[in-house]
């Protein structure tokens, strides 16, 4: 006999009344997905693309951590975005995905499913970053396609109206 685990899948109703707890807390596909505070290098990557992206877009549009979306029946919290001029809300939320959503990679994290929601939801870019291999991993909308872009030196983000470059991004980052 194979012994299979199971998850309680949650509802968003059910998800909104859950406690607070420390690091982040997200709603995929009716499974909550938790994640732990995060560590310091972690935050200064999000002030840097934060602060990429408030240079160049109006303040209104560019949102930091704890910022959460309503996506897919679920919640996510990108760790920076860019939302929508005419982003959908609720009466407390975003509803639908960014424009342009921010993704610092967590041990463990699962980043395929959350693409899907971005993408399926009317996401034009996710920025992928792993600090481990100080990468930056651009997924763009074109057309009818998402494609996959490994970034080298720098990029160039015509939704965004922002450019990165991967030596500044990661500076300081050992």
């Amino acid at each position: 006999m194979i012994a299979m685990s199971t998850t309680a899948l949650m509802t968003f109703a059910e998800f909104q009344r859950l406690p607070d707890t420390p690091g982040k807390q997200e709603l995929i596909d009716g499974e909550l997905v938790s994640m732990p505070p995060p560590e310091l290098k972690h935050t200064q990557i999000v002030k840097r693309v934060y602060h990429l992206f408030w240079r160049n877009l109006p303040e209104s549009r560019v949102w930091p951590d704890h910022t959460g979306y309503r996506i897919g029946g679920g919640w996510i919290e990108p760790d920076v975005s860019v939302s929508w001029p005419d982003q959908k809300q609720d009466e407390q939320y975003f509803v639908g995905a960014p424009m342009v959503a921010v993704e610092i990679l967590s041990p463990g994290e699962d980043i395929e499913r959350k693409l899907t929601l971005y993408f399926s939801e009317g996401a034009l870019e996710v920025w992928v970053i792993s600090i481990k291999h100080k990468s930056l991993t651009i997924y763009a909308r074109r057309e009818q396609q998402v494609i996959r872009l490994d970034v080298v030196q720098s990029y160039w983000s015509e939704s965004a109206q922002t450019s990165v470059s991967l030596t500044d991004l990661f500076v300081g980052a050992t």
